[in-house]
């Protein structure tokens, strides 16, 4: 009995306190995918589902009527030839106005390419930038994307999607002979300008 003892005794001397910590961190979003470290010029995949509608609807409607009677005594009365002799003048004025305004738009954007972390704030959001530019039968688009990401949006892929940025700019512009087509000349501009 007292080897028995003493072979315990030595077992909890020599193995110490245990201690046990939560499998979950909390640094972390999922205990699955741990989140990588990014650092500035690291390269995100970013792909771009923008749809977007707008109208806009403006009517307006006046309608003014003044009507203004007076008789005028001796003091008018050479004015009697002009306003007549029954010592009276009227005047009738209106102003009627109908008019309207109805604008339309409507945008489809579609894309996927690279992004680089342009700074890393304080509380570990992670700014970012791309710009992608495609050029088919010598029409160039380009597509540029700015805005903030959290880093649990990330996914394991490296990807995040546009509606997960947020301050998102994104800007396609197109030039060539398409785009070239949809702006007015000069002649129309100055007319537009003028009326």
């Amino acid at each position: 009995m007292r080897k028995l003892f003493v072979v315990l005794s030595l077992c909890c001397f020599v193995a110490g306190a245990a201690t046990a910590d939560s499998l979950w961190s909390e640094k972390g979003a999922s205990p699955y995918s741990p989140q990588k470290p990014y650092k500035i010029g690291d390269l995100i995949n970013v792909i771009i589902l923008e749809n977007s509608n707008a109208r806009n609807l403006a009517n307006t409607k006046t309608d003014v009527k003044d009507d203004l009677s007076f008789k005028y005594t001796q003091t008018f009365a050479r004015l009697a030839p002009v306003l007549g002799s029954n010592n009276s003048a009227t005047v009738n004025l209106a102003n009627k106005y109908d008019g309207g305004g109805q604008t339309t738009r409507g945008s489809n954007v579609q894309a996927r390419f690279a992004a680089w972390i342009n700074e890393i704030r304080p509380n570990g959001i992670l700014s970012i930038e791309g710009h992608h530019k495609v050029e088919v039968n010598n029409e160039l688009q380009e597509i540029t994307l700015t805005g903030l990401v959290r880093t649990k949006d990330i996914s394991n892929t490296n990807t995040v999607y546009s509606y997960q940025v947020a301050n998102a700019s994104v800007s396609v512009k197109g030039t060539g002979s398409v785009a070239d087509s949809e702006t007015p000349g000069w002649l129309t501009r100055i007319i537009n300008w003028l009326f």
